[in-house]
């Protein structure tokens, strides 16, 4: 659990703390299956009787503490987050709610969502497979003999890890693959293998047991992502180590830690630790705009999730599983549903109540999603003087799709039209490496080239704009580049430059001082960084010019502009922004792009 916790709050402190999963799933696999085993061998067993006394126990176990932990991070979602932030949240709630959060951030990707380290609910996807393993196992455990079980797990164990492998690493499906049911089954699996074959030896093997599962344990903790894709085969490691430990009593001086009231403590607390820390995180990074958080939110961070913590392992955890009349029993779970209800119904209602009057949607938006190819293909892609003979290509992600706007306005009072074609994330040139985007954002990607590939022998004038901030991080995508560069020599080529980002959203900056915080709004020097660097690659073409259009008066006193935002996010344009760039920019556009059409 404080693997776990450490890797979330900063993975570079510990890069493989994600393992920490996979050692709980190996003991609930050890436990469920101990449980059941031991209930089999009863005299009085019978299988009705012993799946009531098991989904009832299982239930009341983590059920209120999850719901209740749902509630409150509703309430304040519904308080913190922007009306569009909070109706992608809405969805995942519900499907936490069901316990199949999991299938749903498998599958999840909007590039204008909040990111996943601000999910608040992400971390709801392991207690999802642990719930849909807990339908599986009662059954297996209950209706087959010992033998016939032990060769279904490991048959299970080894062919599912096998899928996992070749998901991951031949099919490149990464994301969906480590958040489904059947890449974890092979841990739970796992400890029901250690709890069938759990057989005492000296206290020789013991030491020597101990020794190598706490090895491996830390290994996988320490180096895990240098294994590659994960979970699959790469598992077998920190599973095997928890294993080791689990079939083994702990002796000297591990169980004198183990042992300890510390640890102890942090044990009992444990399941509501991880209950919290992860909502806890999202939202100070949601409000910080940063990833890893600073000295003092980090101190906020231990303090939140501890004094939370303890609240509802005392307050609710002990309350419930404590012993009880059933009118008391009773009482407590419908004051759990009517809160779960009411919390539903009135979450809508307070997002609006502090959400200030909204502005028209042109600030709210960089183009109008519907009438743009970005991701897809509308219509011709055309913007500008559609009656004019003189057009120009423009390729690149979502700055380049914020170009619509740009390119529409000053394209009209120019007489030219521009064909723009995009994608998220990516830069719709051949050879562009999508590889290192999100899953979701790939096929959309490659479409996108694929389209664009169709007008490039032809284009006599190629503008391509981006977030060089990210994309010059990638060696494989200046390769890419300069690749392009070199084989379309014949043609123009402008690079625009990546207008100033900053380190908040600036949508979420004005709804935070809506609320009453002071928040400042920051400068992030990356894209000056990244465009410098650009500039030196684009000086080595004759064909190739960069265009440095951030420095004119509307950016430079961005982000906002006569006491309203420009812009959409920490790096985007809104649509207003948009159009007061283009008029800016006109008299450069005009001698530099279009007089040469």
């Amino acid at each position: 659990m404080l693997a776990v916790m450490v890797f979330h709050y900063n993975p570079a402190w510990l890069p493989g703390g994600f393992v920490g999963v996979d050692v709980f799933l190996v003991i609930s696999g050890f436990l469920i299956t101990s449980i059941l085993i031991n209930k089999k061998s009863k005299l009085d067993y019978t299988l009705v009787a012993t799946l009531k006394y098991f989904y009832v126990s299982r239930f009341t176990r983590i059920a209120p503490a999850y719901f209740v932990m749902l509630i409150l991070v509703a309430v304040v979602a519904a308080v913190l987050f922007l009306p569009s932030d909070f109706a992608t949240f809405k969805d995942g709630l519900e499907k936490a709610a069901w316990f199949t959060s999991n299938h749903y951030f498998a599958e999840f990707g909007d590039y204008f969502a909040p990111a996943n380290h601000e999910q608040p609910l992400l971390h709801t996807w392991s207690l999802a497979v642990e719930m849909q393993f807990y339908l599986l196992a009662p059954l297996l455990v209950l209706l087959l003999p010992v033998n016939a079980l032990k060769a279904l797990f490991v048959t299970l164990l080894a062919g599912l890890t096998l899928l996992a492998d070749y998901r991951l690493r031949t099919q490149g499906i990464e994301q969906a693959t480590y958040y489904s049911l059947y890449a974890r089954l092979p841990a739970f699996f796992a400890g029901g293998l250690a709890a069938l074959s759990f057989k005492p030896v000296s206290a020789s093997g013991n030491r020597w047991r101990t020794t190598l599962g706490i090895a491996l344990i830390a290994f996988a903790v320490v180096l895990q992502p240098e294994l590659g894709a994960f979970p699959g085969s790469a598992a077998l490691i920190p599973v095997a180590g928890s294993v080791l430990l689990l079939t083994q009593p702990a002796r000297g001086l591990l169980a004198l830690l183990l042992c300890s009231r510390t640890l102890v403590w942090i044990g009992a607390l444990s399941y509501s630790l991880y209950l919290w820390h992860w909502p806890v995180l999202a939202f100070l990074r949601y409000f910080s705009g940063a990833e890893v958080l600073e000295v003092g939110l980090g101190f906020v961070f231990v303090l939140a999730t501890l004094s939370l913590s303890m609240l509802t392992y005392y307050g609710v955890e002990k309350l419930f599983r404590g012993k009880q009349t059933r009118e008391r029993k009773s009482l407590r779970w419908w004051i759990l549903v009517v809160a779960i209800f009411g919390t539903s119904q009135a979450i809508g209602a307070v997002n609006e109540l502090f959400t200030p009057e909204q502005l028209p949607i042109e600030y709210r938006r960089y183009a109008n999603p519907a009438t743009i190819c970005h991701g897809k293909i509308a219509g011709e892609c055309l913007k500008g003087d559609l009656s004019s003979d003189r057009e120009i290509l423009v390729l690149g992600d979502s700055h380049a799709a914020m170009l619509n706007t740009f390119f529409d306005h000053i394209g009209k009072e120019l007489g030219f039209k521009a064909r723009i074609i995009t994608a998220s994330s990516c830069v719709t040139i051949p050879g562009f490496d999508y590889k290192r985007l999100a899953e979701w954002a790939h096929e959309p990607c490659i479409k996108q080239i694929n389209y664009a590939s169709r007008y490039l022998e032809n284009a006599s004038h190629i503008v391509i704009a981006g977030k060089w901030s990210r994309h010059m991080e990638s060696r494989e995508f200046e390769r890419s580049l300069l690749a392009f560069f070199k084989k379309n020599q014949n043609a123009e080529l402008f690079v625009l430059s990546q207008i100033p980002k900053f380190k908040r959203n600036i949508s979420r900056v004005m709804r935070f001082v809506g609320l009453g915080f002071e928040v400042g709004v920051e400068k992030d020097l990356s894209s000056q960084i990244a465009n410098k660097k650009l500039s030196g690659i684009c000086e080595r073409f004759r064909s190739v010019e960069f265009l440095s259009l951030s420095v004119t008066p509307i950016l430079q006193n961005a982000p906002f502009y006569n006491g309203v935002p420009i812009y959409h996010d920490e790096h985007h344009l809104n649509e207003i922004g948009a159009r007061l760039y283009a008029e800016s920019t006109k008299s450069q556009i005009r001698s530099i792009l279009v007089d040469s059409l």
